[in-house]
């Protein structure tokens, strides 16, 4: 008998066994990253190094690491806290992340987010940078403590106040970090990140309209309902594209900027899962969560076609 016929003979049971628990494993691990990207902020906190890389490709600049891992903690610091805070209330509108998430494995991975944060902050060591960072890491934690109850008073105010701390993480650190440029250009694009993630977070709210509404939150979707809202959604992605159109035709943005055109489209798309109940919505509403995160591909795509 050969050495091979004596492996197969001998371990032939446990094969089976063996790649059971390996496609076990296997699922057990995919389904963990599945569910620490939706439930654990990764996806949305993608959106920082996304639209950081987004402004860099438009305006041509050189690309440090340390700010985009800069860029993607910040908003996951703030979604991590925001989840902690939120835990009883997403029991009900949101009962799968609910379940992924416990209050201290977020403690946990807060001190660890903060503790990486101050670090790259030392590694970059640029006062203005450092200043603006921790600035809009403490406004950030402070909405769901302090700042929500202005969402009883002032409509939109969430909305608003999101729209307002995404461009400025998606356009003004690049600013600090490289002191390259400031004027109307970059105003333009600071619009247009604004509009978007104002579009992206109306929808979210609407899967959350009766508690929301309960909670006396003023945010779109209790103002206008769900219908209205998705109109009014639709009439800010025209918004967007003339951004995009006017900042190209008065030259304040490069024409590659006229490439995020397509996720127009994009957000018609996930729009249409506004329509369907609750429930569909709350487990399909990630796929807008994805649309920043094509536009550095989509920009690096085209601009290499523009070059060549």
């Amino acid at each position: 008998m050969t050495y091979k016929n004596f492996l197969i003979n001998n371990f032939r049971d446990y094969i089976p066994l063996f790649s059971n628990r390996v496609f076990f494993n296997f699922f057990n691990i995919s389904g963990f990253i599945k569910n620490i990207l939706i439930y654990g902020g990764y996806l949305p906190a993608l959106w920082g190094p996304s639209l950081n890389i987004t402004t860099l490709l438009i305006f041509n600049l050189p690309l440090d690491f340390r700010i985009i891992f800069i860029s993607f903690l910040l908003p996951l610091i703030a979604y991590n806290y925001d989840y902690y805070k939120d835990l009883e209330k997403d029991a009900e509108t949101n009962p799968e992340r609910a379940n992924f998430l416990n209050k201290k494995r977020s403690q946990q991975l807060n001190i660890l987010y903060i503790a990486l944060m101050v670090v790259l902050l030392i590694w970059v060591f640029k006062l203005a940078l450092m200043v603006f960072v921790m600035v809009l890491m403490v406004l950030s934690l402070l909405y769901n403590s302090v700042l929500k109850g202005f969402t009883k008073k002032i409509a939109a105010f969430k909305n608003l106040y999101l729209a307002f701390m995404w461009g400025s993480w998606g356009t003004f650190l690049i600013v600090l970090s490289q002191i390259s440029l400031f004027d109307i250009s970059l105003i333009y694009l600071f619009l247009y990140i604004c509009t978007k993630v104002m579009a992206n977070t109306m929808f979210f709210d609407i899967k959350d309209i009766e508690s929301d509404k309960k909670a006396g939150l003023k945010t779109m979707p209790v103002i206008l309902g769900k219908n209205g809202t998705l109109v009014f959604l639709k009439g800010l992605n025209l918004f967007t594209l003339f951004i995009l159109v006017s900042g190209v035709l008065f030259k304040f943005l490069h024409p590659l900027s006229l490439s995020l055109a397509i996720f127009n489209g994009y957000t018609l798309f996930y729009l249409k899962i506004g329509y369907g109940n609750i429930g569909i919505l709350s487990s399909k509403s990630y796929i807008a969560d994805l649309e920043a995160i094509f536009y550095p591909c989509t920009l690096w795509i085209i601009k290499s076609f523009m070059v060549g």
